[in-house]
């Protein structure tokens, strides 16, 4: 599952300080914003309700650069998954309107039919396949985040045996960390401290500030921050993705119609060249997928 900083510093934490002033507000790729149109490819498959109600809300956590962030006015919406999401709505004929919330409530949310889709670079996995549906649209494994310089030379998850790790809250990165240091134990070794946190800036503020000796993000987002933070003097990423695995777009499993619009609408953005140009706007091509699969994650 790609910080920069927010509002007056960009897509993060501002106390954070993480981007340089370069790498703030990545302009659009100059389209207008979807509206509603009758006309759109898919338009007609939409289920009656959001033809009705004129565009479908978007649950995000909207704090991970370059997936999605926050420009310099703490108001617009930018980012791979910000793109993606409006090439979608001119597919569908509705905008996909994004609305600001804590990664570890979203998917509750969706169930409880507040959100109408989560697009926030959230892992397909089978634990949460058994509450929603997700159509993949990207491959992402976790990988260490250090401060510049690797100051104590981690390699790997194995090295962080009495070492503290920073993770945001309700993550696979979470799980990842906590499965590592289950294993440390096992070995006779000290377990690995986690700190979690609300908000991914929150996790690498403790990086940074040699709180914590490693932060563990999805590989865009780790790379990402290791390009852009203080101008690239701030972090960065060490050792081998961990587990590369779809991110997917979660949909409520009552709502399959949604989901197959969704499926059919990313599958011809794909097609039609539109979904590279974005990943290559982005810079993250490692990770990009042919096919719109559903529930794909293991």
């Amino acid at each position: 599952m790609f910080t920069v900083k927010r509002r007056a510093v960009c897509a993060a934490a501002s106390a954070l300080l993480l981007g340089s002033a370069g790498a703030c507000g990545v302009p659009s790729a100059g389209e207008s914003q979807p509206q509603r149109t009758a006309s759109a490819p898919l338009y007609k498959e939409l289920p009656v309700k959001y033809q009705q109600t004129g565009q479908i809300v978007v649950g995000s956590d909207i704090a991970y650069a370059p997936m999605e962030y926050y420009d310099t006015d703490g108001t617009t919406v930018l980012g791979f998954d910000k793109d993606l999401a409006d090439a979608l709505g001119r597919q569908v004929g509705v905008p996909l309107v994004f609305r600001n919330a804590s990664f570890d409530g979203l998917i509750t949310s969706l169930k409880a039919e507040r959100l109408d889709l989560v697009i926030s670079g959230m892992s397909d996995t089978a634990e949460r396949q058994q509450s929603v549906d997700f159509v993949d649209y990207y491959l992402a494994g976790a990988m260490l985040l250090v401060r510049k310089g690797n100051p104590e030379g981690l390699k790997s998850l194995a090295d962080l045996c009495g070492r503290t790790i920073a993770v945001q809250r309700a993550t696979t990165q979470e799980q990842y960390a906590q499965k590592q240091s289950e294993t440390c134990v096992k070995q006779g070794k000290p377990k690995v401290e986690i700190l979690s946190f609300d908000r991914e800036t929150e996790a690498l503020l403790q990086v940074k500030q040699g709180r914590a000796a490693a932060g563990l993000e999805d590989y865009p987002v780790a790379t990402y921050n290791a390009r852009t933070s203080g101008g690239g003097d701030d972090f960065e990423v060490v050792g081998e993705q961990i587990e590369a695995g779809p991110l997917g777009i979660a949909v409520s499993k009552k709502n399959t119609a949604l989901r197959e619009v969704i499926r059919k609408g990313l599958d011809m953005l794909i097609v039609s060249g539109k979904y590279n140009e974005l990943i290559n706007k982005w810079g993250i091509p490692a990770g990009a997928v042919t096919k719109a699969d559903v529930n794909g994650g293991a």
